[in-house]
């Protein structure tokens, strides 16, 4: 079992859940209403380590890595959408976790709206930032470059393997290509630091052939669009973090949402383009501390 050590820079206790016979790791600090904060491809709960320290106070932060991300356990299974569904419900069962306030970004607000949906009772607000909202209607929606990566590894899983497997793209290129400031070494090292083994990437070819663009898999679809209709329902408190010029949810897009989501608020945080937290996360932890206040969560 491929172990990583801990980056200096993320001193939140690390924690172990026993989750269908495998280990999920998380960080935990504080106590009282759980916040739990998921992330997405290829990053882990080390993308939170600048943002944790503006909600001290808040309630009981938790922030989880996805199975097969990060320190959590990478077993042999297929790391279908369904398996990332099944592991997240099995943690926060062996958790224990109530009154959740989710914060998510990237396919963890896949995960977080979706389970939102299913368990409305057990949620008291969402904070999102380039976050999956509506399905992407077609190819085109894309610029050139991101339009061309998604149609050359989507074509084969030949591609999908060279691209993420030996090339390491999307940690090599695409993740110090989507934060507007430079990375430090020892940043960029500790999201590798999960990924130094070639047949671990696999995972990797997963979230990029299972995006939802023109209705395909019709799978996520349905899950997407499902989750979607109750967002547009729900009154829930909801908080749209967005940045300039952003990727998946730019200024104009954030506007179009608070005219479809009920109790919406949206939140600007300066530049940054997909992995906002690495440029601006006071702003970030300060706008959801700000909100949670508003609203007594």
């Amino acid at each position: 079992m491929m172990t990583i050590e801990k980056p200096e820079d993320f001193t939140y206790p690390s924690h172990f859940a026993d989750v269908l016979s495998s280990r999920m790791h998380y960080v935990e600090h504080g106590t009282g209403d759980p916040i739990l904060l998921l992330h997405g491809q290829p990053t882990w709960s080390y993308l939170w380590r600048n943002i944790l320290p503006a909600l001290e106070g808040k309630g009981r932060l938790i922030a989880v890595d996805l199975i097969g991300y990060g320190m959590s356990d990478k077993p042999d299974i297929a790391y279908d959408i369904d398996d990332f569904i099944r592991y997240l419900d099995g943690f926060i069962e062996a958790l224990g976790l109530d009154r959740i306030t989710i914060v998510c970004h990237d396919w963890g607000s896949f995960f977080g709206f979706h389970y939102a949906h299913r368990h409305p009772e057990r949620i008291k607000g969402l904070a999102f930032m380039e976050a999956m909202l509506t399905p992407i209607t077609e190819y085109e929606a894309f610029d050139p470059q991101t339009r061309a990566f998604f149609q050359t590894l989507r074509a084969s899983q030949a591609n999908a393997e060279r691209m993420m497997m030996d090339e390491n793209q999307f940690v090599e290129g695409i993740l110090p290509a989507m934060i507007c400031r430079q990375l430090e070494a020892h940043e960029l090292d500790a999201y590798r630091a999960p990924w130094t083994d070639r047949q671990s990437r696999r995972i990797l070819c997963k979230f990029p052939q299972n995006l939802c663009i023109g209705q395909e898999p019709a799978t996520i679809y349905q899950k997407q669009t499902a989750y979607m209709e109750w967002l547009q329902q729900t009154n829930l408190p909801k908080l749209l973090i967005h940045a300039d010029p952003g990727l998946m949810i730019p200024a104009q897009a954030a506007e179009s949402y608070c005219q479809q989501l009920p109790n919406l608020e949206t939140t600007f945080v300066g530049s940054g383009l997909h992995y906002i937290q690495e440029d601006q996360p006071r702003k970030i932890g300060q706008a959801i501390v700000d909100w949670m206040n508003r609203y007594g969560l």
